[in-house]
């Protein structure tokens, strides 16, 4: 089907499946927007904010979120940028309820920024592998997810950890499809990876793990460039610690604390499970009715229809799995399943995607409508609540 473009600039390309992402994006920061405007800031939130404080104003390191030194100054830089507004003699009520409101929007918006690149980032993936249906159906399930939603409002590590993975593993997958062509074809997407990386492991150093993930994709695609994929790799790597460095603000004994994994890999299966299955509320803010049976539905039709198990749709399923393991073995149940879920997305729109070139186009359409509107309409009614 034709698609209507309105303008173009080189390469950039501005047409109506551009429009509809936006739209989709629009709805997500209209949610969102609605959460920052009627959520007063957690405990979780203000200890992010106080220990992005010490860290700018006396260069100490706080105990509790030592290991996300980079969400800390997110939340806490506009504040400090700012509090000469704050301050103020004998305030009166009214006034204190609007800075209120705007410290609300002013600490919270990076992260509303994060989720709408993340969102775009997938729009972006999706689109490329799966074409506009495949973007389509992976970028509405993105913006009407509940635990996205509310962590796009609030100030949490898990949304801006997640967008560190998803592009740590689609520019190695794209660097190497690139390795065979000249240099200039693959530089910038390294200084691209070294970005993800440093940007994942600042906000939760176990998104490390993913690295060799990465990295043994790029060997596998690049049989004959496993040198080169070596070399980039090893840029990334350097390239990522010194900007992890500096994020902690270059002190070697509180970055070596930072990164320090033991906590986060105990194993303790019982306990993570009963975390997130345990927990029917914090279970569905992951995987409502409608992305568990488009979830399975998926999985099914990988495993039984063999033109769908190619690198583009098993890539991503292998990540989400990986990541759904982590979430259910240890103390990174409720982080490692946010991080699980941009993969979910995108492996559903692929397999979506497929079912729609069939000759049953039309019941696939159909039933593909019917659970992104009720998918859409949960996610409001979960979203809502969480204010009741």
């Amino acid at each position: 089907m034709p698609t209507k473009t309105f303008f173009q600039f080189g390469k950039i390309i501005f047409g109506s499946p551009q429009v509809f992402a936006l739209m989709l994006l629009a709805c997500l920061a209209l949610q969102s927007g609605w959460l920052i405007m009627h959520l007063p800031f957690s405990t979780s939130e203000q200890d992010h904010i106080w220990s992005g404080r010490e860290e700018l104003e006396y260069g100490s390191m706080p105990r509790k979120y030592l290991y996300s030194p980079l969400v800390n100054i997110w939340a806490s830089a506009p504040m400090k940028l700012d509090e000469h507004r704050i301050i103020r003699k004998d305030p009166t009520p009214e006034h204190v309820r609007r800075e209120v409101a705007r410290l609300r929007w002013m600490l919270r918006l990076p992260f509303v920024l994060a989720g709408l690149l993340l969102g775009a980032s997938i729009w972006y993936v999706a689109r490329r592998l799966y074409g506009n249906q495949g973007g389509y159906v992976a970028l509405a399930l993105y913006c009407f997810s509940p635990a996205i939603v509310l962590r796009a409002a609030t100030i949490d590590e898990a949304l801006p950890a997640a967008w560190g993975i998803f592009g740590i593993i689609f520019t190695a997958i794209a660097i190497s499809h690139n390795l065979y062509a000249p240099s200039k074809r693959w530089r910038y997407r390294t200084v691209l990876l070294s970005i993800a990386l440093a940007l994942a492991v600042s906000s939760h150093p176990a998104t490390m793990l993913v690295v060799p993930v990465a990295f043994a994709f790029m060997l596998y695609l690049a049989p004959g460039r496993r040198l080169a994929a070596t070399a980039v790799m090893l840029i990334a790597l350097i390239t990522a610690t010194l900007l992890t460095y500096s994020a902690y603000s270059f002190r070697p004994q509180s970055m070596l604390n930072g990164i320090d994994l033991r906590s986060w890999l105990t194993y303790q299966p019982r306990q993570a499970q009963r975390m997130l299955l345990g927990d029917v509320p914090t279970l569905l803010l992951r995987f409502n009715p409608a992305v568990l049976l488009m979830f399975i539905s998926a999985v099914v039709t990988y495993f039984a229809w063999a033109r769908t198990r190619y690198f583009g749709n098993t890539a991503p399923l292998m990540v989400a799995a990986a990541l759904l393991y982590l979430s259910l073995t240890t103390a990174l149940a409720l982080t490692a399943s946010i991080w699980a879920l941009p993969f979910v997305f995108v492996f559903i729109g692929g397999i979506w995607a497929d079912l729609l070139e069939t000759r049953r186009r039309n019941w696939a359409l159909a039933a593909l409508l019917l659970l992104l509107c009720e998918n859409a309409w949960f996610c409001w009614t979960i979203v809502k609540s969480t204010i009741a």
